[in-house]
């Protein structure tokens, strides 16, 4: 059991290989907020995009492998690897669409990889300036992120679902925090119901190998990670007092996804065909604490006018936001799947159709 154990917490770090990308990326994203908070949070949301609209809808894969519920006391124990897959339009954004401010020259090619787009291609220089004295003055440039070359993003879970009275099931999720060092600190958490809906209709009572319940399961993932980004990262002199410090600088970031469900099944010994429809929904919480550096231009000198960072121009907790799922609210999910049974011992596969769609399979036991 114990080594059991040790291989499902294995899988679950491994598979979290695309949130340690993502970590990596952030941890370079001060350079976004070189032309302000409000740029900055445009061009995180645009580059994050693909990111949480596919850990969401792997998130919310692998609820049900049955629309049967347990009897009282009856139990599952199940483990699931869910893998999005992120469609190719969501690996690109356009700068032009953006609306940035006036102080951003965006390149005649403004086509830019999001976090899933291709990794190592050329990508286009945003350059930030100010006029003065009717003299163009550079402020920051830098070369926009590249994607990581991730085209699905995997979620596993480990479920743990228990029969109660009146035809129900309280189903929990849960993987315990995990340090993985300069990746942060990340863990998750949910929580489901389901509920037998066959009992209540008299000509589906009779029909013991066709079952219909209704469920619906909300998941919580979090990752925190320290951010290490200074004034000579933007080529910026540091003329900022010991009131500002760039030693707390953090970023946290957590998506919860919610799914509900009609879920059809059949049921026959050593063997189960199970379908669903229901939505999904995603909402994605980034936070960057810390104080932050934004570029000025020093005017002390007309002759020598340069980049510095100062008290005044320095973000203190510069970005705060929520990224909305897919469409900014629900989508319609439909999933067919197929379970063998054999004895206590459970395997299942399915396919999710959605605008980001999961392939799931997954290993467990159960006592009905």
């Amino acid at each position: 059991m114990e080594l059991l154990t040790r291989k499902i917490i294995a899988v679950i770090v491994i598979s979290f290989f695309s949130v340690c990308n993502l970590s990596a990326q952030l941890t370079d994203m001060g350079r976004l907020l070189s032309g302000g908070a409000d740029d900055g949070a445009k061009l995180l949301e645009a580059y994050l995009a693909p990111f949480p609209k596919a850990f969401g809808a792997s998130l919310n894969a692998g609820w049900y492998n049955t629309a049967k519920t347990h009897s009282f006391p009856g139990f599952d124990l199940s483990f699931s690897f869910n893998v999005a897959f992120v469609p190719d339009e969501a690996k690109f954004f356009d700068l032009d669409d953006l609306g940035l401010s006036y102080a951003a020259k965006i390149p005649s090619e403004s086509i830019t990889p999001t976090f899933s787009g291709p990794s190592g291609d050329s990508r286009p220089v945003l350059r930030y300036t100010e006029t003065l004295n009717n003299q163009e003055i550079p402020l920051a440039e830098y070369t926009l992120p590249q994607g990581t070359g991730i085209g699905f993003i995997p979620a596993p879970t480990l479920q743990l679902g228990l029969g109660l009275p009146f035809g129900t099931d309280i189903i929990g999720r849960y993987t315990p925090e995990i340090n993985l060092r300069d990746a942060g600190n990340m863990g998750l958490w949910g929580f489901g119901l389901k509920h037998s809906i066959d009992q209540w209709i008299p000509g589906l009572k009779r029909l013991p190998v066709l079952n219909l319940s209704l469920m619906a399961g909300y998941t919580k993932f979090y990752t925190t990670a320290n951010v290490s980004f200074l004034p000579g990262n933007i080529n910026a002199m540091d003329n900022t007092s010991p009131a500002v410090s760039w030693n707390d600088q953090k970023m946290d970031f957590g998506v919860g996804s919610l799914t509900a469900n009609m879920v059809v099944s059949a049921d026959i010994p050593f063997f189960t065909a199970y379908a669903g429809l229901g939505i999904n929904s995603t909402t994605t919480n980034l936070k960057m604490s810390g104080w932050f550096p934004v570029p000025v231009i020093n005017q002390e000198d007309p002759a020598n006018m340069y980049p510095e960072v100062t008290d005044l121009s320095a973000l203190k907790d510069p970005v705060d936001f929520s990224l909305g799922g897919d469409y900014k609210g629900a989508q319609p999910r439909a999933t067919a799947g197929v379970k063998l049974k054999l004895s206590l011992i459970h395997i299942h596969f399915d396919y999710t159709w959605s605008n980001y769609s999961v392939v799931t399979g997954g290993l467990g036991i159960s006592f009905r």
